[in-house]
C-alpha cells in the first residue's frame, strides 16, 4: 500500500540513491529556512542569540562553504526563538531579491496583551544589507503562531499570518488567515485581507506559504474548529472569496500542537508536508493524490522538503523535541519512482527550539542543515 501511495507522488526511475550530508549552521544557528536559486546557490536565514529576543541572520551556501553571516534585523533582538515556529521565513522574488518575514519579539515592539508585530524586510538592491524591518499588521492583532513570506518573479510578494481582528473577542475561534500583498517587489504593501474561509486557527501553530511555478499562492495552516478539530488546511489563492480551501490532514486533539509545514516544487507539481497525530505526512497537492504517512519510532515534527534535478525528494524532520527540549533529526529520500531509497537515517543533537532545513546540490546530492 505504501509503495502504491508513493507512486502517486512521483514519476520516473532512480538510478542511484543520492548522498545525504549533515551540516551544522554557523553561529550556533537555529530554525533554518532555505531557498535555492537557479544557479544552485542556497539562500538561508536562521536565528542566533537569546531565546526571547534573538536576531535573524542570512547566509548563502555554495561549493560546501557558507558566506559571511549578514544580520537581517536592525532592531536588536526583534525576533523570538521560543516555541520553535515563530522564526524567519524567506523567499526569492524578482531579480533574485531576498525577502524575509518573521514574528517580532517583545523587544521588537510586541506585548503580552496585543501580541507581536509581523515583521518584513527585503535585501537592498545592491546586496549590501537589509532594509529596516516593517510591521505589516494594520487592523489585525494577537499574532501568535509563525507567519510566512512567498514571492514570484514578477514583483508580487505575499506576507501571510494568522491573527484576530482588532477589538474582537479573545479565543482561537475568531482567528483567521490574512495576507498582505505587494505588487512592487516589497516597496509597499496593501492592508492585510482575510483569505481563510473558515473561522478558527490554532493559535500557536505556524503556517507556511509558497508560490508555485505558475505564480499561484499556496498556504498550509492548522485550523481550530470546535476546539478539537485541528486539521491541516490548504489554501490556494490570494484573493478574498476566490481561495480554494481543503482539509488535507485531519487531527482531533484538544490542545495547540505548535506545528509547522513545508512545500517544494517538483517536476510533477507541488508537494506539501505536515504533522498529524505525531506523524509526518507528505502529499502531492493536486487535489487527487493521497498523502503518505512516514513510518516512525518516535514523535515526528517540523518537516522539511528538498528536491534534486532528477526529481528525488528528501524529507527531513525532528524527533522527540518539545518545550525546552532538543531531540534528533531524521530523514528519508523518496526516489523519483516513488519508493523509499537506502538514503535514510537519524542523528541526535538537534538543539532546543530548532529544526532542520534541506536543499539539493547541483550534482543531485542533498545537505541537511541544523
Amino acid at each position: 500500500m505504501k509503495a502504491t501511495l508513493l507512486s502517486l507522488l512521483f514519476v520516473g526511475t532512480l538510478v542511484a540513491a543520492p548522498k545525504v550530508s549533515l551540516v551544522h549552521l554557523p553561529m550556533h544557528g537555529k530554525q533554518p529556512q532555505i531557498v535555492t536559486d537557479a544557479k544552485g546557490i542556497a539562500h538561508i536565514v536562521f536565528l542566533s542569540g537569546k531565546e526571547r529576543a534573538t536576531d535573524v541572520f542570512y547566509v548563502t551556501r555554495s561549493g560546501g562553504k557558507f558566506s559571511k553571516p549578514m544580520k537581517v534585523n536592525q532592531i536588536a533582538g526583534s525576533a523570538v526563538a521560543v516555541g520553535t515556529i515563530r522564526g524567519p521565513h524567506l523567499a526569492l522574488g524578482k531579480y533574485g531579491r531576498v525577502h524575509v518575514a518573521w514574528n517580532g519579539s517583545q523587544a521588537g515592539g510586541g506585548s503580552p496583551h496585543h501580541g507581536s508585530p509581523m515583521f518584513y524586510t527585503r535585501m537592498r538592491i545592491d546586496g549590501s544589507g537589509f532594509e529596516k524591518e516593517r510591521n505589516l499588521m494594520t487592523w489585525t492583532t494577537a499574532l501568535d503562531g509563525g507567519g510566512s513570506v512567498a514571492a514570484d518573479g514578477k514583483g508580487n510578494v505575499y506576507v501571510v499570518w494568522h491573527a484576530a481582528p482588532k477589538n474582537s473577542p479573545k479565543g482561537e475561534n475568531v482567528r483567521g488567515v490574512y495576507v498582505a500583498t505587494s505588487t512592487d517587489g516589497g516597496k509597499t504593501f496593501a492592508k492585510e485581507k482575510t483569505i481563510s474561509t473558515k473561522k478558527g486557527t490554532c493559535g500557536c501553530c505556524g503556517l507556511k506559504s509558497f508560490v508555485d511555478a505558475r505564480g499561484k499562492l499556496y498556504t498550509l495552516y492548522r485550523g481550530a474548529q470546535k476546539f478539537v478539530n485541528r486539521d491541516m488546511t490548504l489554501l490556494v489563492g490570494s484573493d478574498t472569496g476566490k481561495v480554494n480551501e481543503k482539509n488535507v490532514g485531519p487531527w482531533r486533539i484538544g490542545q495547540c500542537v505548535m506545528s509547522s509545514a513545508a512545500f517544494v516544487q517538483t517536476p510533477t507539481g507541488v508537494l506539501g508536508a505536515w504533522e498529524a497525530e505525531g506523524n509526518v505526512f507528505v502529499g502531492k497537492l493536486d487535489g487527487k493524490s493521497d498523502a503518505i504517512k512516514i513510518a516512525k519510532d518516535a514523535r515526528q515534527r517540523h518537516p522539511a522538503l528538498a528536491v534534486n534535478k532528477a526529481g528525488d525528494v528528501l524529507l527531513a524532520w525532528s524527533e522527540n523535541t518539545g518545550w525546552k527540549k532538543g531531540g534528533a533529526l531524521s530523514w528519508s529520500v523518496l526516489g523519483s519512482n516513488g519508493k523509499a531509497q537506502p538514503a535514510h537515517g537519524s542523528q541526535k543533537g538537534l538543539p532546543v527550539w530548532s529544526f532542520t532545513a534541506a536543499f539539493a546540490l547541483p550534482n543531485g546530492d542533498f545537505e541537511i542543515l541544523y
